[in-house]
C-alpha cells in the first residue's frame, strides 16, 4: 500500500525532505512504476505543505483545506486526488514522522476526508483556451492564462466535448517543469512544448496516438519519457536536443522523422521497432554517448547522417533486409568502427566501397 511505503520511506530518509531535487529523485526511485502517484505528492509538496506542517502546531480541517483548495483550483486536482494527496501528507509526515496533533485521516474510497470550509468557484480548466480540432472528432487546446505554469495538468473536457489535442506552440519557451496529459488525447502538436528547459517529468495517456514535429525539441533536463502502447508517428525533431538516456518504442509505431532524436548526447541505446522500415534522415545524428543499436530484420534503408557523429558507436549489425544506406550514414563514428553484415549484401557493399571496416556473420 503506497501510504505504509511512503511513510517507511520518509522515517529512513526524514532528511530528504527539506532538498527538493535530493526529494524528488528519492520518490521516484521508492516507487519507479507510481508516476501518476508521484506527481500528486510532488505537486503537494511544490506548494508548500512540509514546511507548513513543520511550523503548525496542530493539523485540523481549516489547515488541510487550504492545501486541497489550492490543488483544484491552480493544478486542476480532481476533489479526490487533491483530498487524497493532502491526506497523506498530514497523516504519514505530520502525524506519524512528526508527532503533531492531527484530526483528519486518509481520504478513502470518495468519501473526502477533508471538508471544504467555503465554495469554490474557479476552476482550472477555464484557464485554457479550445478550439475545434483539425485531426479528429473534439477540440484543441490553443490557449493558456493561467499563472501557474510549474505543472501543467491538461482537462479532456470542455463544455461537454472532448479535448484530444495539445495544439501547435502551445508551450513553447514557457519554463514549465512538468506535464500531464490525461486520458483522452490523442496528438501532440508541432513545437507544443518547445525549448522548455526546465521540463522533466511528461506524463503521456495510453490514447495518444501522435507526437509533432519539434514537440519536445531543445527540453534539455527531459531524461525519461514512457511512450504509451497506442502511439503511430512520431515527428521530425520530436525528442532533438533532450536529455534521454534511452527510448523503448511501442510496437505500434510506424513512423519516425528526420532528426527525431538527434543531438540527445545522453542516448547510449536504442531499438528500433519491426514497424520501422526506414531510419530517417539524422535520426540519431550527434548522439555521441550511443553505444548499442538493434535493428529489425524488416529494415530496409538508413538514411543520411543517420548515425553522423555517433563517436561512441564501434559495431553495429546491419540485417540482410537493408537495400540502401545513405553516403554519409556513419560519418564522423569511431575510427574503429566495424559493420557487421553478411556475405553479399547490400551492407558489405556498402562497407566495402566506403571503406568502413566489417565483419561477415
Amino acid at each position: 500500500m503506497f501510504e505504509k511505503d511512503f511513510e517507511s520511506m520518509l522515517r529512513r530518509y526524514g532528511d530528504a525532505v527539506e532538498d527538493k531535487k535530493k526529494f524528488t529523485g528519492l520518490i521516484k526511485d521508492f516507487f519507479p512504476q507510481e508516476a501518476r502517484t508521484i506527481n500528486l505528492m510532488l505537486m503537494a509538496y511544490e506548494i508548500g505543505i512540509v514546511q507548513q506542517i513543520q511550523s503548525t502546531g496542530r493539523i485540523n480541517n481549516a489547515f488541510a483545506y487550504r492545501f486541497v483548495k489550492q490543488l483544484t483550483d491552480d493544478y486542476g486536482l480532481s476533489r479526490v486526488n487533491a483530498d487524497w494527496v493532502v491526506s497523506v501528507w498530514c497523516v504519514c509526515y505530520g502525524k506519524n514522522i512528526l508527532g503533531k496533533e492531527c484530526e483528519i485521516g486518509i481520504q478513502s474510497g470518495k468519501t473526502p476526508a477533508i471538508a471544504p470550509e467555503q465554495p469554490s468557484t474557479k476552476k482550472y480548466g477555464d484557464l485554457f483556451h479550445y478550439r475545434n480540432s483539425m485531426q479528429g472528432q473534439g477540440q484543441a487546446v490553443c490557449g493558456f492564462s493561467g499563472d501557474t505554469s510549474h505543472t501543467v495538468i491538461f482537462q479532456n473536457r470542455n463544455a461537454g466535448k472532448p479535448v484530444i489535442e495539445v495544439g501547435e506552440g502551445l508551450f513553447e519557451n514557457k519554463g514549465i517543469e512538468e506535464v500531464i496529459v490525461t486520458e483522452g488525447y490523442q496528438y501532440i502538436g508541432k513545437r507544443a512544448f518547445f525549448q522548455n528547459e526546465r521540463l522533466h517529468q511528461v506524463v503521456m495517456p495510453y490514447t495518444l496516438m501522435e507526437i509533432g514535429d519539434s514537440a519536445f525539441e531543445g527540453c534539455g533536463n527531459l531524461k525519461r519519457i514512457t511512450l504509451t502502447e497506442r502511439l503511430e508517428r512520431i515527428g521530425s525533431a520530436a525528442f532533438k536536443n533532450t536529455g534521454l538516456k534511452t527510448i523503448v518504442f511501442p510496437k505500434s509505431v510506424y513512423y519516425i522523422g528526420s532528426e527525431a532524436f538527434a543531438g540527445c548526447t545522453e542516448m547510449d541505446k536504442i531499438k528500433i521497432p519491426a514497424n520501422i522500415d526506414r531510419i530517417a534522415d539524422g535520426m540519431f545524428e550527434g548522439c555521441t554517448q550511443l553505444k548499442k543499436i538493434d535493428f529489425s530484420e524488416s529494415l530496409r534503408e538508413i538514411g543520411e547522417r543517420a548515425f553522423k557523429g555517433c563517436s561512441a558507436l564501434d559495431i553495429i549489425t546491419i540485417p540482410d533486409s537493408v537495400e540502401k544506406i545513405g553516403e554519409t550514414a556513419f560519418d564522423g563514428t569511431n575510427k574503429m568502427f566495424i559493420i557487421q553484415c553478411s556475405f553479399g549484401t547490400y551492407a558489405e557493399q556498402y562497407a566495402r566501397s566506403h571503406r568502413f571496416k566489417y565483419q561477415l556473420i
